[in-house]
């Protein structure tokens, strides 16, 4: 299951004040995201909870004011709509933000799909949505928040990308991704269809976050991208996905003997935003495990031609709907 968040890291007293910050976390409204959310509040940073579904967002919020606002100094949390399943809204999304704020210092890339149910839907441009909504969406949502982020940078002040992947991304043996029939593959020959959609769709995360490093680096940018493995986390995602088996309760009790709460599963998405960059595991391109450590990826991730290859079809399938 992978190394155990780490037992004495703390958050509020172990990272440095958000106060005056500007952060968006995708995905933010239940699971990992949301916890993500809740640490980054109470280090007093003004969080934007980026997220499609307004009813759900709206218990969030309840949920936030309930768990954190009595904290001194604790930030303000504000809904700002994405829906990542088509990447003209994620675009708008991002043209949106731009203009209400003149600054970000922090993009966490949260919000993913983890189980479609067995059921692999596609979006309009017939993506399916493994890939529109965890690698696609979130690769055009970076790209036009960019911008924002370097002219931050350019003003001093320390701005990164959090990609949160999976260590899952080792697992992949279907390495194409240089069409659309590549992406929509369904993995049918494997036990666990639906967990491998994932897996493949996590390795394009981290085959982009290492395109976007390099890039960065080779063009002086002050912008660091970081990729983060959250570990075996119960999230709020995991017990929705749970709940659709017979004796769902049995399955949550057991899988909570041996998986962490969502707020460990937190911990390497806040250490990496928000670690001092003197702190030897905090680099542009830099992959964060539980318990907050710097470990190599799999050779798949670090492939350069594929990185590319990814990187050019991706761009062909965006010119051919104008994003």
């Amino acid at each position: 299951m992978g190394a155990a968040p780490s037992k004495t890291f703390n958050p509020v007293q172990d990272l440095p004040s958000l106060k005056g910050k500007v952060v968006i976390v995708t995905g933010s409204s239940s699971g990992i995201g949301f916890a993500s959310l809740q640490h980054l509040l109470r280090l007093g940073a003004k969080v934007y909870m980026a997220a499609p579904d307004e009813d759900r967002t709206k218990e969030a919020l309840e949920r936030v004011e309930k768990e954190g606002r009595e904290l001194p100094g604790f930030g303000e949390v504000v809904w700002h709509e994405l829906d990542l399943k088509d990447p003209r809204t994620a675009k708008t999304s991002a043209q949106k933000f731009m203009e209400k704020e003149s600054k970000l210092d922090i993009l966490i890339n949260n919000a993913a799909l983890i189980s479609d149910l067995g059921n692999p839907l596609k979006n309009q441009d017939d993506v399916q949505y493994n890939m529109a909504i965890n690698y696609l969406g979130p690769f055009v949502f970076t790209r036009t928040l960019l911008p924002l982020l370097e002219s931050t940078a350019a003003n001093g002040d320390d701005v990164r990308i959090i990609n949160v992947g999976s260590d899952g991304h080792k697992d992949v043996s279907h390495l194409d991704y240089s069409s659309k029939e590549a992406w929509n593959h369904k993995f049918n020959w494997s036990i666990l269809p639906t967990l491998s959609r994932y897996k493949y769709s996590k390795l394009a995360v981290h085959l982009w976050s290492n395109y976007l490093a390099k890039r960065l680096a080779a063009e002086n940018s002050k912008v660091m991208a970081l990729i983060v493995h959250p570990g075996a986390i119960l999230s709020d995602g995991a017990i929705r996905s749970l709940k659709t088996l017979p004796f769902p309760s049995l399955w949550i009790r057991l899988l909570g003997t041996v998986m962490h709460p969502q707020e460990q599963g937190a911990f390497t998405t806040v250490y990496a935003a928000c670690s001092p960059r003197d702190n030897p595991h905090i680099f542009n391109g830099s992959y964060i495990c539980p318990p907050n450590v710097t470990v190599t990826q799999a050779p798949g991730a670090l492939d350069e031609e594929r990185q590319r290859q990814l990187y050019d079809f991706t761009e062909v399938l965006l010119k051919s709907i104008d994003v």
